[in-house]
């Protein structure tokens, strides 16, 4: 669930500009890919699951497509190299392969210099195995090598990291 914190929390760390790319990895039903849409980017959801894209798409906006692509094997088709402002990734680290390196590759081939991932993680407890969360040391690790990073928590076990490509 997005909440009106979520968003402006978001829009406070980041200065949108009309025709900004976003990618919404993870994106689900596209809710969140429909509100990047609202702030003025041109935006592609990706998901695995054809049935949440089918939901998705049953609200369609301008400026806002829909991708099935498997994270987990790489790049999605037709994405630009270094072209990306803004990557989204909601809840959707801890079921990624590799999620540190896919969060590596992000900043080194998705993004522009200065762009932006924005992720929402839920952190393990640690008092037992949680697959749909992952540890707090892993979460830290995750922002090394970036140009800058804000951090802060969300509800219950959820924090948010804006991280920042270096460059402009």
């Amino acid at each position: 669930m997005i909440t009106d914190t979520e968003l402006r929390r978001v829009t406070q760390n980041y200065g949108v500009r009309r025709g900004q790319v976003a990618i919404d990895a993870g994106c689900g039903s596209g809710g969140f890919a429909r509100q990047l849409s609202r702030f003025g980017f041109d935006v592609t959801g990706i998901d695995v699951a054809e049935s949440a894209l089918a939901a998705a798409r049953r609200t369609p906006l301008p400026g806002v497509r829909y991708l099935r692509h498997d994270l987990n094997t790489g790049d999605p088709p037709g994405l630009p190299e270094r072209g990306v402002d803004l990557v989204v990734c909601r809840l959707v680290l801890p079921f990624l392969h590799r999620p540190s390196q896919w969060v590596r590759h992000v900043r080194d081939h998705w993004l522009r210099p200065g762009g932006r991932l924005y992720l929402v993680v839920a952190v393990a407890d640690g008092s037992r195995e949680q697959p749909d969360r992952m540890p707090a040391q892993q979460v830290d690790e995750l922002s090394q090598g970036w140009g800058g990073r804000v951090r802060y928590d969300l509800r219950g076990p959820l924090t948010a990291m804006m991280l920042r490509a270096a460059g402009p």
